[in-house]
């Protein structure tokens, strides 16, 4: 699962579309998923920077705490479509291109909500032809 730029401290919104208050909240979130999943924090600075740890538990399990924290995921796992399209829009993606992608990968499924979660990031990553994934 090697893909470029993935950025789960920052997921599905512009970095230039964040206000002080929003970076602040993400950054919250980082730290509490963190320590939920209990993922090496080097492990979620490696993804960052695209070198992504193969079939990483603790990786997927951040992935589903921050993608549960920012409204995309439920508690179950299940994926809210219309609140990844408003984050992608808000963020300053083109709206027919999010729908693309949404649509490519609204039926991403995992054995449980961490890989569910894991693969619907690499989804999103590999689907997209624009940039969904900042971070300062």
């Amino acid at each position: 699962m090697r893909s470029p730029a993935i950025i789960f401290a920052f997921c599905l919104v512009g970095a230039l579309a964040l206000t002080e208050d929003q970076k602040a909240k993400l950054e919250e979130y980082r730290t509490a998923c963190t320590t939920e999943s209990g993922v090496d924090p080097q492990v979620v600075e490696n993804a960052k920077k695209g070198n992504v740890a193969q079939d990483d538990e603790k990786l997927a399990c951040f992935s589903f705490c921050m993608l549960r924290k920012i409204g995309i995921m439920d508690e179950d796992g299940d994926i809210k479509e219309d609140v990844a399209k408003e984050k992608m829009v808000a963020g300053g993606s083109p709206a027919d291109k999010v729908d693309n992608v949404v649509s490519n990968c609204k039926h991403i499924t995992g054995p449980n909500k961490c890989k569910k979660a894991g693969n619907l990031m690499k989804c999103f990553l590999e689907n997209k032809s624009f940039n969904v994934l900042e971070s300062n």
